[in-house]
């Protein structure tokens, strides 16, 4: 029997989690703290041990003193750099964020997908239709073409299904621009399968989604799917955005 004390304890990983999407987004923003936050929490700090007797005898016996607040210096602030797009260029927003911007207008160059394969097992047909629907939807603003891919439709979730299939078809047909894969959530281990064949044993580029990232609201999935297409777009060659750079 191996008892822990929790105050000597902490927590790592997160794999238990991501069942939990409340509880995941309440650690991320434990996490993700902005500069005034942080700033706050070091002088909320820095107030307590000023505040703590204990604390200050422990310092004043290492001959220490704690400023009440941090270290302030003179910082550069980087003027915002220009977007620019095919036919349009912006200054991003203050979250320096651009995505909405790069998901409603044509990127520099663009790549057609005209011959791709689409992999998913039977039972996630449902999505792999989604997908297909959102992605026709959502390409015409980017000035992508999508066209109809050919389509495998696995009996399981199997590893050895996903390579049999992805083999038998990348060797019938003379060039494929591109390998869409549909796979369960929470499986990592076809994840490596997957990318082991397309980029070691017969490269082409491709693509994994996992299946809950195409589960929720129309608006979640949209969004999900315009960033793959615009990874997509990157992997076939093609050019999201540049910036001016003088010289």
């Amino acid at each position: 029997l191996v008892l822990l004390v929790p105050e000597l304890t902490f927590l790592t990983g997160l794999s238990d989690l991501r069942k939990n999407s409340r509880m995941l987004k309440e650690v991320m923003w434990e996490m993700i703290q902005s500069p005034q936050q942080h700033y706050q929490r070091l002088t909320s700090l820095l107030r307590r041990i000023r505040d703590s007797p204990d604390a200050s005898r422990e310092l004043e016996r290492w001959g220490l003193c704690l400023d009440t607040d941090i270290y302030r210096t003179q910082g550069h602030v980087l003027p915002v750099e220009r977007i620019n797009l095919r036919h349009r260029s912006f200054l991003p927003a203050e979250d320096v964020g651009w995505h909405r911007e790069v998901a409603k207008e044509v990127p520099i160059a663009v790549i057609s997908i005209n011959s791709w394969l689409l992999v998913y097992p039977k039972r996630l047909q449902h999505l792999a239709k989604d997908l297909l629907g959102a992605m026709r939807s959502s390409s015409g603003a980017m000035g992508i073409q999508v066209g109809q891919p050919t389509v495998q439709e696995l009996r399981d979730d199997r590893i050895e299904s996903y390579v049999r299939s992805i083999q038998s078809s990348l060797g019938s047909q003379d060039k494929v621009q591109l390998l869409l894969c549909i796979i369960p959530s929470g499986r990592d281990d076809v994840y490596g399968a997957i990318k082991k064949l397309c980029c070691v044993q017969s490269p082409v580029p491709s693509q994994v989604i996992n299946a809950q990232s195409l589960t929720g609201h129309p608006g979640k999935i949209r969004s999900v799917v315009q960033k793959v297409l615009l990874q997509i777009n990157c992997k076939l060659g093609g050019q999201l955005w540049g910036v001016d750079i003088p010289l």
